[in-house]
């Protein structure tokens, strides 16, 4: 690619830093008003938007209320977690502002009619979630402990509430998160979770019964077995209801206390709906719902629920009422808190509103009718994003589907702008998770947020969901456990050859880049094959053996996905891309956060060292001070997608030939596993087609890495 490219690849990215995110939209009860909670450049804020009166069932001449956001909006203030009360005027919020002793953070109350807050309570830890009892009475407060571990969705960086510790200690039992009951009149607190265990996310109407995902592990490992509990807030006790096989998100109770239900999944939780009662403990998968990433019991028709969660590569909303059926669904992604599709109901249940994510469209507060002809036809109430610049016009997103070598039907996203004159340079970007997936969206961020970006700069970009991905259902997910790097690196491969097979991809110019699991898989198929130029490895496991020990997920995830264990170290040391060959070498980029806690940096560290004594092929590796899983510093991000596109235009640009690749005396490495050669082209030559899938590893005749 031309210097050109470099100059699109960083004018897009900084108009993608630009956006405002909405996190989440909570209509009032009232369903006149919605308060978002939305994150810019800056800050994190709350935006506050009336419903227009054409979309409010029998209030159609009612005129649209006066909201005023909370005065000195301006100011350094993060505000976040709006919960609305009864009254439709009170809305209940956290409010973080960074002082010389540390970061406070407050439980406020903003009246939307005058625009004054007041301070209910200084929370005792950063809140993670934010309740309110139906009576509007109580507020109850999931905090995490100053220290606390964070997962990958989080940074992957401890709760930070003052300075760093010197020394930072590390016990059994600290960096809890634990739950805390709030008396809304008095301001009066006090503890209310379980001691001694974990609470992972909770769900409660109010009185002295919630339900919660518990563990007894405080490292974010602990999420993986954790277990789903009826907790009583008085007697501070939990009692187990329901011990999953896989892992638990989603919680939902309903108004009488009487049932509660949960998702199932594997990993970052979509999965099926399973309801328990709570008096007789007996519990139930509720047919016909995949996917799932919300619920919530209809008050209005007992032992009903609504739910939204994944539908392909877009979403969907659906009622389990008397027959379970999907009430919308769209090549859209609807945004909830956790950065997954969610709801908010009006009290009547009349109206819905959401965050809704698009192709062409920059995401949005939207609400619609749940009931009548015009229902769920999403109208927008914000419009944040409306002085979008011309930079991400001309992408374009359409979704694409191809088989993998077991007849399997995988799905993707491919990405392009302006017209085609050929085969391009192609980019497969892969999603982190595996447990998670490419949606369609405005500006898909995952893996740097490089997508539009290399799109917009003349690449064919392709997005796939291979097995282990949301979307397909619990069984695609699954599909993937006891396999890592396996069937689903086939899906991918196959991806590439149905798009050079198709003639819109040039097979002597394509690159795998990959965050997180991604990254695991870029890894492995750049040392694995000879089917990609170049590769650019985010954030990623590289050894499953050093992961497993020092990951704050170590020991949680590796058992969920069955990689191996302590009883089976060879296992997890045949997963890891630091030990794995087949291929002449692939010239690989290197990027990662040096706080990273997910996957240590050490694991950036293992990878380059092994690709530099096999010296095969160039290989770079560029850490960034101070961050987590994911990049935040909008100066990083800048600088990395730099250099992942120079280091794409420098291996991807056409050649006439490349000279053998030749041993190097005395290399070290290893020898090849057993099973996962692969075969490279003539004299060691890249292949100027792809080289078909990689070799299936063979099945693990050793014990598993432990129960799940």
């Amino acid at each position: 690619m031309s210097s050109t490219a470099a100059t699109v690849v960083r004018r897009v990215r900084e108009a993608m830093l630009r956006l405002v995110h909405p996190a989440e939209a909570r209509i009032s009860p009232d369903g006149r008003a919605v308060a978002v909670a939305a994150a810019g450049p800056e800050r994190a804020g709350l935006v506050l938007a009336p419903v227009p009166a054409g979309l409010i069932p029998g209030n159609a001449d009612v005129p649209a209320p006066v909201l005023r956001a909370p005065s000195g909006q301006a100011a350094a203030t993060d505000r976040h977690s709006p919960r609305w009360l009864p009254d439709s005027r009170t809305l209940l919020h956290i409010a973080e502002s960074a002082g010389p002793s540390g970061t406070e953070v407050l439980l406020t109350a903003l009246d939307t009619v005058s625009g004054a807050v007041r301070t209910v309570v200084r929370a005792p830890g950063a809140v993670e979630e934010l309740l309110v009892s139906d009576d509007g009475t109580q507020a109850l407060l999931l905090c995490a402990a100053d220290g606390a571990e964070q997962d990958g969705m989080h940074l992957g960086l401890p709760v930070r509430l003052g300075a760093v510790p010197a020394p930072e200690r590390f016990a059994p039992g600290t960096g809890r998160r634990s739950l805390h009951l709030v008396g809304l009149a008095d301001g009066s607190v006090r503890e209310a979770g379980p001691a001694g265990l974990t609470v992972w996310n909770v769900a409660w109407r109010g009185g002295g019964t919630a339900v919660a995902t518990v563990s007894e592990d405080t490292l974010p490992a602990g999420y993986y077995g954790a277990r789903f509990a009826a907790l009583d807030l008085d007697t501070r006790t939990a009692r187990t209801v329901y011990t999953p096989q896989g892992q638990l998100g989603a919680p939902a109770l309903s108004a009488d206390g009487r049932s509660a239900a949960v998702c199932e999944g594997i990993s970052i939780v979509a999965g099926r709906p399973v309801v328990a009662d709570l008096a007789t403990g007996q519990a139930a998968v509720v047919p016909g719902v995949e996917d799932a990433t919300w619920l919530r019991f209809d008050d209005g028709l007992p032992g009903a629920l609504w739910f939204a969660g994944w539908d392909g590569t877009g979403s969907r909303v659906g009622h389990t009422g008397r027959a379970t059926r999907t009430r919308w669904s769209g090549p859209a992604t609807l945004g909830g808190a956790g950065y997954q599709p969610a709801l908010s109901l009006s009290g009547d249940g009349q109206l819905a509103a959401t965050v809704l994510d698009a192709p062409g469209r920059p995401p949005e507060a939207v609400v619609a009718r749940t009931e009548g002809p015009d229902a769920w036809n999403w109208t927008p109430v914000t419009a944040l994003n409306a002085a979008a610049g011309p930079e991400l016009a001309g992408v374009h997103t359409e979704q694409t589907l191809w088989s993998a070598p077991d007849g399997r039907t995988v799905q993707g996203l491919v990405l392009t702008s302006g017209e085609s004159t050929g085969p391009r340079p192609l980019a497969v970007l892969v999603h982190g998770g595996p447990a998670w997936l490419w949606s369609a969206g405005y500006a898909p961020g995952d893996v740097l947020g490089l997508a539009p970006a290399l799109a917009a700069a003349g690449y064919l970009v392709l997005l796939p969901n291979p097995r282990g991905s949301n979307g397909r259902g619990l069984e695609h997910a699954r599909a993937v456990v006891g396999d890592v790097g396996g069937a689903d690196l086939d899906d991918v491969l196959s991806g590439v050859r149905h798009l050079t097979d198709a003639k819109l991809a040039d097979p002597d110019r394509t690159a795998v880049l990959g965050h997180s699991y991604g990254g695991f898989l870029a890894a492995q198929a750049a040392a694995r094959t000879d089917v990609f130029r170049a590769a650019v490895v985010v954030s990623a496991p590289t050894d499953w053996l050093s992961f497993t020990h020092t990951s704050n997920i170590g020991g949680g995830y590796d058992r969920a996905y069955e990689i191996g264990g302590p009883d089976a170290p060879q296992e997890l040391i045949r997963r890891s891309p630091v030990f794995a060959r087949g291929g002449s070498g692939t010239p690989t980029l290197i990027v990662h956060g040096s706080a990273d806690r997910v996957t240590p940096v050490g694991q950036a560290h293992e990878l380059y060292r092994s690709l530099l004594r096999a010296s095969h092929a160039p290989v770079e590796l560029y850490v960034y001070p101070d961050e987590g899983h994911e990049f935040a510093d909008g100066g990083h991000l800048l600088d990395a997608a730099a250099r992942v596109e120079q280091w794409l235009a420098t291996h991807l640009a056409p050649r006439p030939s490349a000279a053998p690749q030749t041993a190097v005396p005395g290399d070290a490495s290893p020898e090849p596993i057993p099973g996962t050669a692969f075969s490279a082209g003539p004299d060691g030559d890249t292949p100027s087609t792809p080289s078909g899938p990689a070799t299936p590893l063979p099945a693990s005749t050793g014990p598993a890495g432990g129960e799940r």
